[in-house]
């Protein structure tokens, strides 16, 4: 068999213009997922003591810094409450009122945060055992709180020497 010049190029060129399917480039793709939970938290600072100076002052605890946090997009609202007003551990019939005050004391991330109620005080003689002040953020972030807690004493010949105590309780929740 004779193959001609000519015929040789033309199935040279043929073959040539054919993919070859063993030299195709060829890609791979991976996609990755990190799965970003919701969640809240508040962090509250450790009990506190303070000793009385006898006056007829409201008794203020230096500021307590509570921490709250948050990665919902809807932001969340943020409450500190005492049930009762403060109370003789050894004597329950002596009470004194409990003021709370909150203030933004920073912040972190996007978030904008609100405090929507900054003081209120017990009035346990009106019926009111407990106070409460809240905040609320719009986004994701965390915020420094202060809370000042205050014991009022109005006149200090009028009730029991003795350790008078109550319980503040930071409750946080997703806004909906």
């Amino acid at each position: 068999m004779k193959f001609s010049k000519l015929g040789v190029l033309a199935a040279f060129a043929m073959l040539a213009s054919v993919p070859c399917a063993a030299m195709a480039a060829t890609t791979g793709t991976q996609t990755f997922t990190v799965i970003v939970p919701e969640s809240i938290s508040i962090v509250a600072p450790n009990a506190v003591t303070i000793t009385h100076d006898k006056s007829d002052l409201a008794q203020k605890f230096p500021a307590q810094a509570w921490v709250v946090k948050g990665n919902i997009k809807k932001g969340v609202n943020v409450a500190f409450a005492t049930a009762t007003p403060f109370v003789n551990t050894e004597d329950t019939s002596f009470k004194r009122d409990a003021k709370l005050e909150l203030a933004l004391n920073g912040k972190q991330g996007p978030a904008s945060w609100t405090v929507e109620v900054p003081t209120d005080t017990s009035n346990y003689a009106g019926n009111k055992p407990g106070a409460s002040v809240s905040a609320k953020s719009d986004g994701v972030g965390r915020a420094n709180f202060d809370l000042t807690v205050s014991f009022i004493t109005e006149d200090f010949n009028l009730f029991a020497a003795g350790d008078y105590t109550t319980t503040v309780t930071g409750t946080i929740t997703a806004n909906p």
